[in-house]
C-alpha cells in the first residue's frame, strides 16, 4: 500500500503486479529454509555471520521487490531492517500483518496463547523476522540446535496504530505466529 505519492518513483516490473505481498514474504521463508543447511557446515548459522547474509538477503528479496512492484525507489536506510525492534515505525517502509482468522495460537515467551483477532484491534502488527521462537540465531546458537532450527513462525512486533510504536505494558509485545495465519502487506512511508 503506497501512503505518500511524494515517494520517488522508477519503472513498474509488471509481473510483480501478479504477486501478493504475502507472496513475497512467504518466497523469503522459504529461500532461508533452503539456504540454512548450507550455512551449517561452514558456521555460518548464528551470530554476526547469520546477520550479514539475512539481512541484506532480506532486503534484496523483499523490498527491491516492493520497489519494482509498486514503482517506487527504496533505500536501505528508508526500511525496517530483518529482525530489529524499533521504538517507532513511522517513516520508515515496513511490513504490516493482518490475521486472517478471528483468533491464532501465539507462541510468547516460550508458551502458546490463545490470542483473540479482537485483542489487537486497536494495534498494528509489523513484521520482525522469519524463525522458529526457540532459537535466537544473531545471538548464537550450537550446531546441534541449528539441526532443530525452521522458519515456519514469524516474528511480530506489536505496536500502536495511532502512534506506530510501541506501547509500554502491551502484554502482545512480541510474538511468533504460524506464518500461515498472517497476511503481508507492504507499507510505504515518507521519510521523517
Amino acid at each position: 500500500m503506497i501512503e505518500d505519492e511524494k515517494t520517488l518513483r522508477h519503472e513498474v516490473e509488471q509481473e510483480l503486479l501478479n504477486v501478493t505481498d504475502t507472496s513475497i514474504l512467504i518466497n523469503l521463508s522459504a529461500a532461508l529454509t533452503s539456504l540454512y543447511p548450507h550455512l551449517v557446515p561452514i558456521h555460518a548459522f548464528a551470530y554476526d555471520a547469520w546477520d550479514d547474509i539475512v539481512i541484506p538477503l532480506y532486503y534484496e528479496m523483499v523490498y527491491q521487490s516492493f520497489s519494482y512492484k509498486y514503482g517506487i525507489i527504496i533505500t536501505s536506510s528508508e526500511v525496517h531492517p530483518y529482525m530489529y525492534t524499533l521504538p517507532c515505525y513511522r517513516g520508515l517502509h515496513h511490513i504490516e500483518c493482518t490475521l486472517k482468522k478471528s483468533f491464532i495460537e501465539a507462541f510468547i515467551n516460550f508458551e502458546w496463547v490463545h490470542v483473540e483477532k479482537q485483542d489487537l484491534e486497536n494495534y498494528l502488527i509489523i513484521f520482525k523476522s522469519f524463525g522458529d521462537g526457540s532459537n535466537f540465531l544473531t545471538g548464537g546458537i550450537t550446531k546441534e540446535q541449528a539441526s532443530e532450527v525452521h522458519f515456519n513462525f514469524v516474528e511480530v512486533e506489536i505496536v500502536s496504530s495511532k502512534t506506530r510504536s510501541s506501547i509500554d505494558g502491551n502484554k502482545y509485545k512480541t510474538m511468533f505466529i504460524r506464518k500461515e495465519d498472517l497476511h503481508f502487506e507492504f507499507v510505504a512511508e515518507e521519510k521523517i
